[in-house]
């Protein structure tokens, strides 16, 4: 039985990754960013930020033109949820939208909470079209500094000298 050998050729090998790349990114653009409600209407998804500090999380989301009153934070058990609605502009007789791409009609977002937040000291704020979030961590969470004590030389661990 004859075996042919072929060189290795690198190159090749990124071309298959770069493939496996673009139908990733191909697949993601495909995403909608809509979907299905309980009640059988779309629900845009609200997108947000997430940042951690030594002592919290901190939410951050863009609800432009939406009153305060009509954002719905709600926690039930390890999930937040954040609810509204963008209103639709009014369409007037006399023009016609060439593009649309600011998002109307209702929103929401559920994000999974680490069991360290102490969600009965969340506290949220919304300023300027921005709606603000913070999930304190619980005391034993919290980041602490730890003091390094250097050890003697010819002394153990029990501080009897050898």
């Amino acid at each position: 039985m004859a075996t042919t050998l072929t060189r290795w050729d690198p190159f090749a090998e990124l071309g298959t990754l770069r493939q496996m790349v673009d139908r990733m990114f191909e697949n993601f653009t495909r995403m909608p960013l809509w979907r299905p409600s309980e009640d059988g209407l779309e629900v845009a998804t609200l997108p947000v930020d997430v940042i951690e500090t030594k002592d919290a999380y901190i939410v951050k989301a863009a609800v432009p033109g939406v009153d305060p009153k009509d954002v719905h934070i709600e926690v039930d058990e390890d999930v937040l949820t954040i609810r509204g609605e963008f209103a639709k502009e009014e369409e007037h007789e006399g023009y016609n939208v060439i593009r649309r791409e600011l998002q109307y009609g209702a929103f929401q977002r559920a994000l999974r909470l680490p069991p360290t937040v102490d969600v009965e000291h969340a506290e949220a704020k919304f300023e300027h079209g921005m709606l603000e979030i913070r999930l304190p961590k619980k005391a034993e969470a919290r980041a602490r500094t730890i003091r390094i004590t250097p050890v003697v030389e010819g002394q153990h661990k029990n501080g009897a000298q050898s």
